[in-house]
This record gives structure tokens, C-alpha cells and sequence, in this order.
């Protein structure tokens, strides 16, 4: 006899735990099936940045839902993501002041909580900052850093405790169709049926797509992020997270005198295959993002490579995650191509996925990532 479920969601990293869970919420027989483990691919090597700045207003109110979501962790979804609050700058060249200015104005307005921080005033607090071609940042001050793994093992729970069944170590072989429809998903323990798949697989979603005849135009990057210790002294104040485009670098802070450093250079990054994926960060690339680091802040510049994490991002053409219901196959829904923002915008996924299920609409804000975009 079949197994059978009213959903099933392919794929157990922090986007598929968090749909798993909306859903479970909402009454419905929801199958969760994770190849591996909860959280064992790019989640779970994932800094974890929140942060709710992007020059896209429409992706900073998104990216801010989510961050309230993150803050209010064990009210809303309950258990623990690990929220630590550092704020966060976005470095922001002398040629783009103006206009970074007027747009902070803007998203201000909206309710999104920004301040713009001069130059000067940036060098007051962070005493060894070279400026150079620096007019100031964008800061956040509640914008922070989760504990990836941590999240979505949280959203299983919660889903598992609804109801929902979570499949751990089960493989989807392919997605079934029957008359252009969802029927179900075959995997290495036997068939189950169901009227609504959620392909939420990251880089193997592509693979998935294209034996239903849906194929999706998702590449896997290969991405490291050097982890570093420094010696503070007590009148430095430690850094908060900062993205800063013009030195090509971004950090997070982690435990005290700790830093993880990644990079924002395209050259830093290459093609990945996820199953074989290399897990090692050479010393010299480790020194490499961290002299990086070091030339906008000097406190760096002595800091000892100690670890590091290496990943890899489900990357689409336009850099944005491809999120909808698949036109190509009635009961087919998308939900991978994160191009590293899956993080941010996972509890508005799970949301988002929910309410499609009980409407047959996805929510206007979310046009940005529909699936047709990308199709011939």
C-alpha cells in the first residue's frame, strides 16, 4: 500500500522547514523529505546574516519581515535560532551618497528602521577604519546573525509537533505526473501520492524539475567564508556585521575577538558540484579575505585563520530566488534558485507557500521571484 499526504516538500534545509511548517499549521497532511539530515546542505553552512537593506524596496520589506520574525523567534514559531543582535553597516561609496541617502529616506517611511552614519562619525566609534572612498553606511542596528541549523531543526520540530510527517534520509528519485499534474513522488523507499509537490531542493532542484519536464535554470557556487580571531583591545568597540562592496568583502561577528569573513567578488566563487563538494579553505585564500577585511579595518590585520565554512549557493540568472507555482505542471511548486537569500526570506516562504495552498494565489510582493521570468 502507498503512502500518501495532501503536500509534499522536497527538501530539508531552512526554506523547506519553514514551509513544512506554515503548512502543518494550517491542518494539512504535510510530508517533509530530506535526503540526509535537517539542515545538511547550504543551511547548514550558512553565517546566517538578518539584515533588511537592499536598494530594492521591495526586498527590504520582505528581508524586514523576516528579521521580526528572527527576533521574535520562541513567541512565533518557538525553540530556538540562535538570534544574536551585532547591527549591521552597508559600506556606501562617496559617488552613491546622495542617492543611498534619499533611498534610506524612503524605506524609513515604510517603517523599515535605518540610520545613515557619516563618515566621521563612523571613524568616532570605529576607531581603526581607514575610510578611503567611503561617504558613510547604511546601519541597521537590529539586524544580527542566526544559527542556521539550529533554525530549521526548529521549524521541523514545530512541523513535526502539527503533525507533519519528516522523512530524514529518503531520497526523491523524481517527481510523478499523470495528465500534466502532480501525482506524487517516487523515492528509494517506494512511491507516496500526493496532489502538491514543493520543490524546495536547492541545486538538485534543477535535476527534479527537468524529469517532470519542468526544468529550472539553477547552477550551484562554490562559498567559503574564512573564520578569524583577533585580539581587541578594551577602547576598540567590536565590529558589527558590515557588507562592503567597494573592498569586496563582508563580515559577522561571532564570539568575542571571533570574525567570519566572506567574500563579494565573483572571481572568489566557482562552479560547485554539491555531492562532491570540497570542503577545504586554503590558508591563502583564508589570508587573502582576510587582508581584505584588514585594509578597511586594521585590527585585522594581524587576525589568525581558525576555521572557516564552505558551501555552495543555488544561483539562478538574475541573482534572484525563483519562488511560485511551476506553470509547466498544475500542483508543482518552486521554492530553490535561493542565490544566497533564501536565509532572510525563509519564514516568508513558509508563509507565502501556505497561503497559495488555501487561495491558488501567491501574494503580489513575491512577482519578483515567479518562476515564468526565467522560462523560454
Amino acid at each position: 500500500m502507498r503512502e500518501t499526504a495532501d503536500i509534499v516538500v522536497i527538501g530539508g534545509g531552512t526554506t523547506g522547514c519553514a514551509i513544512a511548517w506554515h503548512l502543518a499549521r494550517g491542518g494539512l497532511r504535510v510530508r517533509l523529505v530530506e535526503r540526509t539530515r535537517i539542515g545538511a546542505g547550504s543551511s547548514g553552512a550558512s553565517p546566517g546574516i538578518v539584515r533588511q537593506y537592499y536598494s530594492d524596496s521591495a526586498l527590504a520589506t520582505l528581508a524586514c519581515e523576516g528579521l521580526n520574525v528572527y527576533r521574535h523567534w520562541r513567541e512565533v514559531v518557538g525553540g530556538d535560532c540562535g538570534y544574536r543582535r551585532t547591527g549591521f553597516l552597508t559600506a556606501v561609496p562617496i559617488s552613491e551618497e546622495q542617492a543611498t541617502r534619499a533611498h534610506v529616506r524612503s524605506l524609513q517611511a515604510m517603517g523599515i528602521e535605518l540610520q545613515w552614519i557619516p563618515a566621521e562619525t563612523m571613524r568616532s566609534r570605529y576607531l581603526d577604519l581607514a575610510l578611503d572612498d567611503l561617504a558613510g553606511a547604511v546601519f541597521e542596528p537590529d539586524a544580527g546573525y542566526c544559527d542556521a541549523r539550529a533554525t530549521a531543526a526548529s521549524y521541523a520540530a514545530g512541523a513535526r509537533s502539527r503533525g507533519a510527517a519528516i522523512d530524514i534520509g529518503r531520497a526523491v528519485r523524481r517527481i510523478v505526473t499523470e495528465g500534466g499534474r502532480v501525482a506524487g513522488v517516487e523515492t528509494d523507499r517506494g512511491r507516496i501520492d500526493c496532489s502538491i509537490v514543493v520543490n524546495a531542493a536547492g541545486p538538485w532542484a534543477a535535476a527534479l524539475g527537468k524529469g517532470c519536464g519542468a526544468a529550472l535554470p539553477i547552477t550551484a557556487s562554490r562559498q567559503c567564508v574564512a573564520i578569524v580571531q583577533v585580539e581587541e583591545d578594551d577602547a576598540s568597540e567590536a565590529l558589527p556585521g558590515m557588507s562592503d562592496r567597494c573592498a569586496g568583502f563582508y563580515l559577522r561577528p561571532d564570539v568575542p575577538g571571533h570574525y567570519f569573513i566572506g567574500s563579494l567578488r565573483a572571481d572568489d566563487s566557482g562552479p560547485a558540484e554539491p555531492d562532491r563538494l570540497d570542503c577545504s579553505m586554503s590558508d591563502v585564500q583564508a589570508a587573502r579575505y582576510r587582508n581584505r577585511a584588514a585594509r578597511r579595518f586594521a585590527r585585522l590585520t594581524d587576525a589568525v585563520p581558525v576555521g572557516s565554512r564552505v558551501s555552495f549557493f543555488d544561483d539562478t540568472p538574475d541573482g534572484n530566488p525563483l519562488f511560485g507555482p511551476d506553470p509547466r505542471v498544475q500542483g508543482l511548486f518552486v521554492a530553490a534558485g535561493l542565490s544566497g537569500h533564501g536565509f532572510k526570506f525563509a519564514p516568508l516562504f513558509g508563509r507565502a507557500v501556505a497561503d497559495w495552498v488555501s487561495t491558488g494565489t501567491v501574494c503580489q510582493r513575491m512577482s519578483a521571484f515567479k518562476v515564468e521570468r526565467v522560462l523560454a
